[in-house]
């Protein structure tokens, strides 16, 4: 310590911030300075910008639709490296009833009850978890429900959106009337909006992905005939509380495309996944290099059918350029090397149906964007998590 003393804190700042979640959270015990600086929201968000920028192995986490049961978490790396599928539970408690509805920055967005009763928020890096806020959504949407997790980072603050894709079916909830945005906070809120004024039904997962400041759902126009389906992107801006809409590099069913296409996010960027019925070519996906500029579409790569028998949705690609996919038919995750166009793994995971959300690490604090234990603990049951390592 007495060498580090001499070192400018400018410099211990950016050294720490180099560092991974796991190990900053044991150097808070070597010095009450070296504590203050990585408890501290400055330094969680400086090194969360770092983490964006390099990109490491993310987090997969999903829950198993349908089923009880604990959250379930393993490493990219793991899959990727060592071919190995080692899933782990959180443990939440209570875990049944508890749904992923999103992900952003190093934190899950938890719902309890149907649709929503509760929501928590969770960072699996640190394992600390926030009070529970009461949601309340109305029973009345069912399986029309569509929502997103994300941050709006003009006014430093995590949002909620939910809305109904057949609302005007809806009598009396307060969805009938537009979309919800609720804001996480001290002192949160809910607010009503207009919700969009096209017509609109969804391809895929109905959680929206959280790219740029923005929360996406790919969705379809839904009284058109099914060959001429027109696919587009469904976007709400968390800045302007806005709905809006993207074109897509290829927006109609065609012979070379088959299928409803897939929504991803690949490198903190917009991408999209085209299953076709080339016998040579079992899908292509295309990213988005300039989020909102149409033009800046480019197909980044095609995958041969190449020891695959069904097409895989892509779930995260490495620095080394190794295809993580999910093969929803015969419940496997799949590893490809781009480079040598050539399959790697295939590494059974047993799950009948899952959504991967991919969390990266970080110190960005739940609590921090609550209100107070104190404040709800009449309202709704709390969350808690057994063997925590520690909360920031």
């Amino acid at each position: 310590m007495k060498h580090l003393d001499n070192l400018p804190g400018d410099l211990i700042r950016e050294i720490l911030a180099r560092l991974p979640v796991r190990l900053l959270l044991q150097l808070r015990i070597v010095c009450r300075s070296w504590n203050s600086l990585i408890s501290s929201p400055e330094f969680a968000n400086h090194h969360l910008h770092r983490s964006t920028l390099i990109q490491p192995p993310p987090l997969l986490c999903w829950k198993e639709a349908g089923r009880r049961g604990d959250i379930m978490h393993c490493s990219s790396q793991s899959l990727i490296l060592y071919r190995q599928h080692q899933p782990t539970a959180f443990e939440l408690y209570p875990a049944d009833g508890i749904v992923i509805q999103g992900s952003c920055n190093g934190l899950l967005c938890l719902s309890q009850g149907f649709p929503f009763e509760t929501l928590t928020l969770f960072n699996p890096s640190t394992r600390s978890v926030s009070p529970s806020v009461p949601f309340g959504c109305s029973h009345e949407c069912g399986d029309d429900v569509f929502c997103g997790f994300g941050y709006d980072i003009l006014h430093d603050q995590y949002k909620f959106v939910m809305s109904c894709s057949a609302s005007s079916l809806i009598t009396y909830s307060k969805v009938r009337s537009g979309a919800i945005v609720f804001t996480f906070g001290a002192n949160p809120s809910w607010k009503t909006i207009n919700p969009p004024v096209f017509p609109y039904d969804f391809v895929g997962t109905r959680n929206g992905i959280f790219v740029s400041g923005t929360l996406n759902w790919l969705v379809y126009h839904p009284t058109i005939d099914y060959f001429e389906l027109e696919w587009f992107v469904l976007t709400f801006d968390l800045k302007t509380e806005s709905f809006g809409r993207l074109c897509l590099p290829i927006t109609r069913t065609r012979s070379d495309v088959i299928h409803m296409p897939r929504l991803q996010l690949h490198n903190n960027r917009l991408s999209v996944c085209y299953r076709t019925p080339n016998m040579r070519i079992i899908c292509t996906l295309w990213i988005m290099k300039e989020y909102g500029v149409k033009e800046s579409w480019i197909k980044l790569f095609e995958i041969p059918c190449v020891g695959m028998i069904s097409p895989c949705v892509s779930v995260y690609i490495s620095e080394d350029h190794h295809l993580l996919g999910l093969d929803e038919s015969y419940r496997k995750f799949l590893v490809y090397n781009l480079r040598q166009n050539k399959l790697v793994s295939q590494v059974s995971h047993g799950y009948h149906t899952i959504t991967i959300f991919l969390c990266h690490e970080s110190l960005v604090s739940p609590s921090r964007y609550s209100p107070s234990t104190h404040a709800l603990l009449g309202n709704c049951t709390q969350l808690s998590i057994r063997h925590k390592l520690g909360c920031i």
